[in-house]
């Protein structure tokens, strides 16, 4: 399993932070590598969630499924159970002086042993680049 955790503070209320994490279908303005994103409804335990994502270079669907959803504090998406790979994020929003931190815990289980250092390496220059356009997205 692969695990990457990271940490980005903002000078934004948590609301307004946790307001653009739960766009859900928004993703695609922050995140490069999902070029499509659709929920069914409002953000919500239990909402379904369908990417397209660009993965090494292949466009890849995802389906996910929100399994946490505490407004303003927590956001967790997921695939369902036995899907490889099986994808897990986490976002949490803590108060923190002058506006909020964000902590964010990527799982991907079932990479191939093989490709296992390659994705780690992408995803540690990749995830840093998220939330600096995470940031600027906020500042706009």
């Amino acid at each position: 399993m692969i695990t990457i955790e990271h940490a980005a503070g903002y000078p934004y209320s948590p609301e307004a932070v946790f307001a653009v994490l739960s766009d859900l279908e928004g993703y695609p303005a922050w995140q490069a590598d999902v070029l499509e994103a659709r929920v069914d409804g409002p953000p919500r335990e239990g909402a379904a969630v369908a990417q397209v994502r660009k993965v090494m270079g292949r466009r890849t669907e995802l389906d996910l499924t929100v399994t946490e959803y505490v407004p303003g504090e927590r956001l967790t998406i997921r695939t369902a159970e036995g899907v490889r790979p099986g994808v897990t994020q986490r976002y949490a929003v803590r108060p923190s002086a002058g506006g909020c931190r964000v902590e964010f815990g990527l799982e991907l289980d079932g990479v191939p042993k093989m490709a296992e250092h390659l994705v780690r390496a992408q995803l540690g220059k990749q995830v840093p680049l998220l939330f600096e356009r995470l940031g600027a997205l906020l500042e706009a």
